[in-house]
């Protein structure tokens, strides 16, 4: 997550001299002031995870925490980043001791990404857009659109019986699907439509021009000929080719004439495309189906929903913004429209009316690091950026102060981009870095290469083949310098950054082969990339659908080793790849297919787990995975364990072969979660997107000269001007004019420029630049136009010692100029165990600490209904309205205080009339029962709502849980529980009801007596029939007695026997 500053804060220079940072009085201000909207322009390595850490804590320890903190909802990139921050900021607070009110308080605070802030958005107010509920998160929607396209008869209802003719003349109906699915939840521009436009093609046909006269005749018979067609009932037409040079006036005349027509057909496509989104959604919707952009969009509907926007912005939240360079303009209208006064309308972005109230909006980010354009918008962030200041209750902050960089890469970084970063046409300023206290001194090495001794004389080479022979003399300078003059502790310190996922296979490759550890960090690994899960997968495919040839054929190929040679003189083209039945043998591949047909037969009837072992033992697959290269291929045996695991689990909830198989087929294409690593001490390799962030001791940075050019594009397709983000559709290059690409190309330019900003300030004592100029450039010695090194240089076509004073190379660095640095982790022999040891542990193996939550208690529900996770319904949505009511509720208050909460509250209830019955039941008695009564008659009366306990109960077993209401008198010496219940019970049912919940109150009970060492009363609040009811302590204690003798397996199992869905015993 980057550095932290707490390193270096604490470093004194002379006695008694505290080290102030430059940036001390905005680190601070970001910290405390409170009351302020603040936009924090944090530089690489500038500590922003422990900034707002820092504020988080500011808000902790403020008097009015218990308000604040339930409210505040920090928004962070990736769920690790939250996690962090979280950690960090709760170990602080148990460090200090706070009021457990404020632990609860901070407990109930949301620390997440963006789409998990949406989706508890849509979780608790969904159903004013009439949303089912629950909605699940789809990752990958291929099933869904194969089945919603299978289920289209017609599109384009929106343009009319003539314009859709004329569009579907020219536009294939599949593009429009899949501009349409394409199009995501991107906001679509829908224009009027006017007529399709009548082309006149004379002045085409009498262009005439000398030196071209052949390619315009060509054309023009082409054009004539397609103008008969267009002309007549041709249902379909391909676009005609202009056959004259791109350059030429012919041809821009061509594209002038044709335009209009373009131009209509754009808009056309516009229409149905948003037409196909729209439907595709609402088709997802019905199957209870979201995908990440759909829980932000439907957010941000939310939000502009003149009832729900209103109950959101009640809850008065606080946001605290992360990364906001990477936040898409719908992502900011969600955090923003969320924090703005109760009354506010509009758009703030657009009528900047009811800004978000003082303090409730901060955002932290680094325009330098905006390295996502076509996704999130760079101008949009910089207009929130000048709303937010623009206000009288915003500001603006720079941290400019490094703990990452030493002072070499400091200088060098300052040197480089204080030219490249020159806010001029769109590119963003540069921020000056500063230096920490007590900075090391730094390493950047340059590494020059020469073609003359690396290239081979009078061969043309590839631009591939310069790239590996590159890696190869840049793996063994790396293997010379070892690790001592990389300044780095261990191979995983050192990391290789490049800015295209392929050419790091080039570089891994090299590595390999001078037998250096390495680790590609791919942010696109997914399951089947893995050779034990596709083999796994194939095998059990194809012992469930034994006439599968296309998988029987691919096992015989990548698992048995059989050529395609062989498979194909073998097939014969007949029918002969199937294990169905057990057929003679007479050659090797008849051989491999008996034995696949003879473990299909032996796992017939075995269990899930037991059948997946044998045709894991009888194919040999383990030992054909281990003979696959582990540098490479990671520990596939470890892998193969862990799916053998989920085998396991798998048929412990109930699954057999081919629901297993089925399963694994399904997750092929979802993001691979674990790589196992043969060796963790392995060289990083990884691309600059996915470095920002993360940081190494040592960074090394090839290809600088290598042409980087974009991949051509996929027609049709949406296209973003950099100035106004509005989509737009381009079918061919014709499309687009010349001033969109101009500034398309700008703004790749520009990316590219803060990409090897990103790259340069990963490093933390060594920064490598390898000047390969001399390889990739071309005949006349010019740099490639797109290669990373001519933005480095500002434009100029080749390096001429730009950097010969701002880095050395290895034969000038001596060893003792090493900056010596503190391992962060020490390593720990750990001896063999004993033959008395490990029979002594395999013994106690199932002996550890189990937690036990008493809520899981409930032995209502049966154990076949919690196979699933129940949908969400009338009562869970009553239930839960009723919970979020009675958190809010002022006991001191009393019930005047409460049925003002309870009318203000009613609207967002979702059964009203049923709330209001309940309630006229439940006020008589909430306040006035005896029990409660004696709580609030004292001032010394502590009130705690959803208050989490932790209890050991003994060595091997703890209890956890979360109370719903706890009121602690210390005066006094006693507490009262009570556990809200929104069933439907009658007085009849009164008896069977506190029987159902009585293990779990038993738990309560005894858990928080342990604690507190207090008399505690215990009992459930029925809001159905309005009062308290209460159990005594014998009938607790006799409970708790009877849970207590079961052993912990059974009592686990019983736990998950019962356990309702929303639940966990663990």
């Amino acid at each position: 997550m980057g550095a932290d500053p707490s390193r270096a804060r604490a470093r004194k220079r002379g006695v008694g001299n505290m080290v102030r940072l430059s940036d001390e009085s905005a680190r601070a201000r970001f910290a405390g002031e409170l009351d302020r909207n603040f936009s924090v322009v944090a530089s690489a390595g500038s500590g922003k995870t422990t900034a707002i850490t820092q504020r988080v804590l500011s808000i902790a320890r403020s008097v009015n925490a218990v308000e604040i903190l339930p409210r505040l909802v920090v928004v962070t990139f990736t769920n690790r980043a939250a996690d962090e921050m979280q950690q960090r900021a709760r170990q602080i607070l148990l460090q200090e001791n706070l009021k457990p009110e404020v632990q609860t308080a901070f407990n109930r605070a949301f620390f997440g990404t963006i789409h998990s802030f949406c989706m508890k958005l849509l979780t608790d107010f969904g159903h004013y857009l009439g949303l089912p509920a629950p909605l699940e998160l789809v990752s990958n929607d291929n099933d869904l659109w194969q089945e919603f396209v299978q289920s289209q008869t017609r599109i384009g209802h929106s343009l009319g019986e003539k314009n859709r003719a004329a569009l579907l003349r020219l536009v294939q109906a599949r593009d429009l699907l899949e501009l349409g699915r394409r199009a995501g939840s991107a906001v679509l521009c829908v224009p009027e439509l006017p007529p399709c436009p009548t082309l006149d093609f004379t002045e085409v046909y009498a262009r005439v021009d000398q030196r071209g006269r052949d390619n315009i005749s060509k054309s023009q018979a082409e054009l004539r000929e397609w103008e008969k067609r267009y002309a007549g009932d041709w249902e379909y037409l391909r676009w005609p080719v202009c056959f004259a040079a791109g350059n030429s006036n012919f041809t821009d005349f061509w594209s002038q004439t044709f335009s209009p027509l373009r131009k209509w057909i754009s808009a056309a496509a516009t229409c149905v495309a948003a037409e196909v989104q729209r439907d595709f959604l609402d088709f997802r919707l019905e199957r209870g189906f979201v995908t990440y952009g759909d829980q932000i969009a439907l957010a941000k509907e939310l939000l502009r929903h003149p009832v729900a926007a209103p109950r959101i912005r009640e809850e008065k939240m606080r946001v605290i913004l992360d990364e906001a360079q990477d936040t898409e303009p719908a992502q900011f209208s969600v955090l923003l429209e969320a924090t703005r006064p109760v009354a506010a309308t509009g758009d703030w972005m657009e009528t900047r009316v009811d800004p978000p109230p003082p303090g409730h909006f901060c955002m932290v980010g680094d325009f330098q690091q905006s390295i996502y354009w076509e996704r999130a918008d760079l101008n949009y962030y910089r207009a929130v950026h000048e709303a937010l200041i623009a206000d009288k209750n915003g500001e603006s902050l720079e941290f400019s102060v490094t703990f990452r960089l030493d002072q070499k890469q400091l200088d060098f970084v300052n040197a480089t981009f204080r030219e490249i970063l020159n806010d001029k046409d769109g590119q963003v300023p540069f921020v000056e870095l500063q230096p920490r206290p007590a900075i090391l001194p730094g390493r950047v090495i340059r590494v020059p290469l020469v073609a003359k001794e690396m290239l081979p004389e009078g061969r043309k080479l590839k631009d591939y083949q310069k790239a590996r022979i590159e890696a190869e003399y840049l793996a063994r300078w790396i293997k010379d310098a070892e690790l001592k003059k990389l300044s780095a502790d261990s191979w995983r310190e050192v990391a290789i950054l490049c800015p295209r996922k392929a050419w790091l296979q080039t570089m891994a490759a090299a590595l390999r082969r001078v037998d250096l550890p390495v680790a590609i960090q791919s942010e696109r690994d997914v399951k089947g990339d893995s050779p034990a899960y596709a083999w796994l997968t194939a095998l059990l495919t194809i012992m469930t659908d034994p006439l599968n040839v296309y998988q029987i054929v691919g096992v015989l190929r990548e698992i048995f080793g059989v050529s395609d040679h062989d498979l194909a003189v073998f097939s014969e083209a007949q029918a002969r790849f199937r294990i169905d039945e057990v057929l003679p043998s007479a050659g090797k591949i008849s051989s491999h297919l008996r034995t696949l047909a003879e473990i299909r037969q032996r796992a017939e009837g075995l269990a899930l787990f037991d059948a997946v072992a044998l045709i894991v033992e009888q194919t040999q697959l383990r030992a054909r995975l281990l003979l696959l290269p582990a540098t490479e291929f990671g520990d596939l045996a470890r892998e193969l364990d862990a799916l053998l695991a989920q085998a396991a689990q798998a048929e412990a909830d109930g699954m057999i072969l081919a629901e297993f198989a089925e399963r694994l087929r399904d997750d092929f294409t979802t993001p691979r979660a674990v790589r196992f690593s043969a060796d963790d001490n392995a060289i990083q390799l990884i691309t600059s997107h996915k470095a920002k962030g993360s940081e190494w001791q040592a960074v090394i940075v090839p290809f600088l000269a290598r042409d980087l050019r974009p991949p051509s594009p996929r027609y049709p397709h949406f296209v973003k001007p950099p100035a106004t983000g509005e989509l737009l559709i381009a079918f061919g290059k014709e499309d687009k004019s010349k001033d969109l690409k101009d500034a398309i190309e700008r703004a790749r330019q520009q990316e590219l420029e803060r990409l090897l900003y990103v790259a340069t300030t990963r490093a933390r004592h060594t920064l490598v630049l390898v000047l390969d100029q001399e390889i990739f450039s071309n005949t006349d010695g010019e740099l490639p136009k797109t290669a990373q090194l001519r933005r480095l240089l500002c434009g100029k076509d080749g390096y001429s010692g730009e950097f010969d004073e701002r880095a050395s190379t290895t034969e000038t660095i001596e060893d003792s100029e090493t900056p010596s640095s503190v391992p962060e982790t020490s390593e720990v022999k750990i001896e063999p165990l004993t033959a008395r040891k490990l029979k002594c542990a395999v013994k106690r193996a199932s002996e550890f600490v189990r937690k036990f939550t008493p809520s899981a208690l409930d032995a209502e529900v049966p154990a076949e209904v919690r196979t699933r996770s129940r949908l969400d319904n009338l009562a869970t949505l009553y239930g839960r309205w009723w919970h979020k009511f009675l958190e809010r509720l002022d006991w001191n208050g009393g019930i005047d205080s409460a049925q003002k909460l309870f009318e203000k509250q009613l609207p967002s209830c979702p059964e009203a009339k049923s709330a209001t019955k309940d309630w006229d039941v439940t006020r008589q008695n909430l306040f006035s029962d005896a029990c409660i009564a004696r709580f609030l008659a004292s001032d010394e009366t502590q009130f705690h709502r959803e208050f989490p306990f932790s209890w050991r109960r003994n060595d091997r077993s703890v209890l956890e849980g979360l109370i719903d209401s706890l009121m602690i008198d210390r005066k006094a010496g006693r507490c009262l529980l009570l556990d809200w219940k929104t069933n439907s019970v009658s007085l009849g049912e009164t008896e069977n009801f506190r029987s159902r919940y009585r293990p779990q109150l038993a738990a309560y009970w005894k858990a928080v007596s342990e604690i507190t060492h207090f008399d505690v009363e215990a009992g459930l609040f029925s809001t159905a029939l309005g009062c308290l009811l209460l159990y005594t302590a014998d009938e607790l204690q006799e409970e708790w007695n009877r849970l207590e003798q079961l052993p912990p397996a059974k009592l686990d199992e019983e736990m998950q026997r019962d356990a309702p869905d929303d639940f966990s015993a663990r």
